[in-house]
């Protein structure tokens, strides 16, 4: 009875400290586009990437910076975005963030 609760606290702290795993640039790009798509989660992904791009904080973007203005037209950001991913698909295993930023930075650098 011991061993079983022992195992069963060592299961729950495995789960627990694993860390979630970030979307790739892919992931991203298939809940923004095609007959699948979320545009919700989409929404939500762009605009985290988004704010994190435009921070000095390089903990939050590898030093990989795009400052887009917030009332900056969507569907222009998508369509850069798509045009980036189909010019480089072997960009779809980058960290979202990472696809993004590549996509948008030299249209939105930061001053």
């Amino acid at each position: 009875m011991l061993w079983s609760r022992f195992a069963l606290v060592a299961a729950l702290v495995q789960l627990t400290s694993t860390p979630v795993a970030a979307a790739s640039f892919g992931e991203f790009m298939s809940w923004c586009t095609g007959a699948n798509a979320r545009p919700g989660l989409c929404s939500g992904y762009l605009a985290t990437y988004l704010e994190g791009l435009a921070s000095p904080d390089r903990s939050l973007n590898d030093g990989l910076r795009a400052c887009v203005p917030e009332m900056a037209d969507r569907d222009e950001l998508m369509s850069l975005i798509r045009a980036y991913a189909e010019a480089n698909p072997s960009s779809s295993v980058l960290p979202g963030f990472a696809g993004v930023g590549e996509a948008l930075k030299d249209r939105y650098p930061c001053k």
